[in-house]
C-alpha cells in the first residue's frame, strides 16, 4: 500500500495490545488493498484515537504507538430531506468527507421519497459513510440514522436547529451557528409546507439562508455541511504523528 490505509474498530485500544479486525476492514484492506502481513496501518479505536498498527496474519494487528491529532468533534448533524435516485449517497459521502457528525434522513410534507426500514438504503448509507470517512482520514465515522418525520426531529432539536430557507432578509448561516453542536435542517426539491415552518418557529429552530440561489436539495446538503463545519472549525485534519 503506498498510501497508509486507516481503519476504524470499536474497540479502546493502547500500545502493545492485540487486535482482531473488523471483517469489513480485514476485507477491505486484504481483498481490495492487496495487503500483506508486516505493513503499518492507522486504527482508529472506539473512543477516536488514532494508532499505528502492524498486521499479522488473517484479521489480527498489533497496535505499535498511539498518534496525534486535533479532535474530530463532528459537532454538525445534518436533517437531510431524501432526494430522488442515488443523490442521497452523494450527499452523505461528501458530508462526510466536509465533517458532519450525524445524518438523518427527513420525511416531510414535499418529500417524493419514502423510506423503509426493510428496504436497506440506511445500511447502504452507512457503509457509504464509512468508505468516505476512510478516504477523508477522519477520526470518526459519522452516524447515518433511521428516518424521521419532521414533527419529531424538530422536537427533538429545538434551539439546536437552523433550518435553511429561500426567504428573503434571512442571516447567513454561519451567524446562526454558534459555539457549540447544530442541526441543519434541509428540505426536499419542493421545499418545506408552511405548516412545517410554523412548527419549527414554535420549537425553538432558526431560520438561515445559504445563498441567494435555489439550490437542488443535495447541493444544499453539502452547502450547508461545509460552511457550518467551517464556521465551526470541526472540519477533521491528517494525522501527526508524535515527535
Amino acid at each position: 500500500m503506498s498510501v497508509r490505509t486507516r481503519v476504524f474498530s470499536d474497540v479502546r485500544l493502547s500500545a502493545g495490545d492485540g487486535l482482531r479486525l473488523p471483517a469489513e476492514e480485514a476485507h477491505h484492506l486484504f481483498k481490495v488493498l492487496r495487503a500483506r502481513a508486516g505493513e503499518t496501518i492507522e486504527v482508529v479505536d472506539g473512543a477516536g484515537r488514532l494508532f499505528l498498527a502492524e498486521l499479522g496474519e488473517g484479521r489480527e494487528a498489533v497496535v505499535v504507538e498511539e498518534g496525534s491529532g486535533p479532535a474530530d468533534e463532528g459537532a454538525v448533524t445534518l436533517y437531510q430531506a431524501v432526494p430522488k435516485g442515488r443523490h442521497m449517497d452523494l450527499v452523505v459521502e461528501k458530508a462526510t468527507e466536509l465533517g458532519v457528525g450525524a445524518i438523518v434522513p427527513l420525511s416531510t410534507e414535499h418529500g417524493v421519497v419514502r423510506l423503509d426500514r426493510s428496504d436497506g438504503k440506511v445500511e447502504r448509507w452507512r457503509r457509504v459513510a464509512l468508505a468516505a470517512a476512510r478516504q477523508s482520514r477522519r477520526l470518526r465515522v459519522p452516524e447515518v440514522r433511521e428516518a424521521v418525520p419532521f414533527a419529531e426531529a424538530v422536537e427533538e432539536v429545538g434551539a439546536a436547529g437552523v433550518l435553511l430557507h429561500n426567504g428573503r432578509d434571512l442571516p447567513p448561516l454561519e451567524s446562526a451557528v454558534g459555539d457549540g453542536a447544530v442541526s441543519l435542517f434541509v428540505g426536499p426539491e419542493g421545499g418545506f409546507g408552511e405548516g412545517e415552518l410554523d412548527l419549527a418557529a414554535k420549537k425553538g429552530v432558526g431560520l438561515a439562508s445559504i445563498g441567494p440561489f435555489r439550490l437542488r436539495s443535495e447541493t444544499a446538503g453539502m452547502v450547508a455541511v461545509a460552511r457550518a463545519c467551517a464556521a465551526l472549525g470541526s472540519t477533521a485534519r491528517n494525522f501527526e504523528r508524535r515527535p
